[in-house]
């Protein structure tokens, strides 16, 4: 398998509460046409079958192959690295936005393990709460005066970036999101030891501790020795 060909094939598309079938089926075809076609759908209701196979047009078998999931969790599970799809701004969202193009950037430093690009509800795009569980945050450039974009242009944007770059060779392969959370699970354990959270802000540093470890791709013996020092501390406070 070609450099290229093992990074297409890396990439998963995930698609959290999509409203609309036949969004699915454009989605779909946008995906095959550039390489790309593993699916995974958080869904929340069910599907018309015939919208999907007329819009995918010969790209149906995506969707056939798609990962069928109940949350965005088991959708992201066993990922290196997600983007979450936005261009909303808020005070509970991610401190800062890539562009397409830097995301892709970041994501050829990676030499193996599973990529994914989170999409929200066509409707109300991704809740706090779903971008939080994301590596990074990314956007899409588009004019003020009518910033939306359709969900399967939005998916054809970040699938071609991806395949108009896909000869670039990765370096690392990092720890995957759910060592990533133990991490952040045993940080937060050990300040919680000393006394740090005697009043409140054990949620957001949380969220903290966990974003900045997802952003930084953290090998296997950095992980491992960022573990060592923070269970070290909670001896010492012992």
């Amino acid at each position: 398998m070609s450099v290229s060909e093992n990074l297409l094939n890396r990439i998963k598309i995930v698609l959290v509460h999509p409203e609309d079938s036949g969004n699915i089926g454009s989605v779909c075809r946008a995906m095959k046409t550039m390489g790309i076609t593993r699916l995974s759908i958080v869904k929340k209701r069910d599907f018309d079958i015939q919208e999907i196979q007329r819009l995918s047009v010969h790209a149906f078998d995506v969707f056939e192959s798609a990962e069928i999931v109940t949350s965005l969790d088991e959708a992201l599970a066993g990922t290196v690295l997600s983007g979450g799809t936005t261009r909303r701004k808020g005070k509970k969202r991610k401190d800062f936005s890539l562009l397409p193009e830097e995301f892709v950037e970041r994501a050829f430093m990676i030499q193996s393990g599973d990529i994914a690009l989170v999409f929200g509800n066509e409707v109300h795009g991704l809740t706090d709460e779903e971008l939080s569980k994301c590596s990074l945050s990314v956007h899409i450039p588009s004019s003020e005066t009518f910033p939306s974009l359709n969900l399967s242009h939005a998916v054809q944007i970040m699938t071609y970036t991806f395949f108009r770059n896909r000869g670039k060779a990765g370096q690392f392969t990092p720890v995957p999101r759910e060592d990533i959370e133990g991490l952040s699970a045993v940080i937060i354990e050990s300040l919680k030891s000393i006394g740090f959270f005697k009043i409140s802000g054990e949620a957001d540093t949380e969220i903290f501790f966990r974003d900045i470890l997802s952003r930084a791709l953290l090998s296997k013996k950095e992980a491992q020795k960022m573990e060592r020092i923070f269970r070290k501390i909670q001896h010492l406070k012992g």
